[in-house]
C-alpha cells in the first residue's frame, strides 16, 4: 500500500509476521511508519508499507472548521 497520504494520528491496520493489529501513526519515514500499537501486547513499533492493510484517516476537515470558527470569533 502507498503511504503518501498517511499522516501522524492516522490509524492503520498492520500485519507483521502474522500478527494483525491496529496502531496509531507517530511518524512517517521513507518506506515505513513509526507506530504506537493500540494493543499493549504488541511490541512492533515500525511497519513497512507492504505490511499495512488499511488506513483510517483522522478527520482534518473538522479541525480546519474549528480554526476558522475561532478566527471569526476573534
Amino acid at each position: 500500500m502507498t503511504l503518501g497520504g498517511v499522516c501522524p494520528d492516522d490509524i492503520v491496520l498492520a500485519d507483521v509476521k502474522g500478527w494483525r493489529f491496529y496502531a496509531i501513526v507517530v511518524a512517517r519515514r521513507e518506506r515505513e511508519l513509526e507506530v504506537e500499537p493500540i494493543d499493549r501486547r504488541v511490541t512492533y513499533r515500525r511497519v513497512k508499507a507492504r505490511e499495512v492493510l488499511g488506513i483510517w484517516r483522522k478527520s482534518r476537515a473538522r479541525a480546519v472548521r474549528n480554526v476558522e470558527t475561532i478566527k471569526r470569533a476573534a
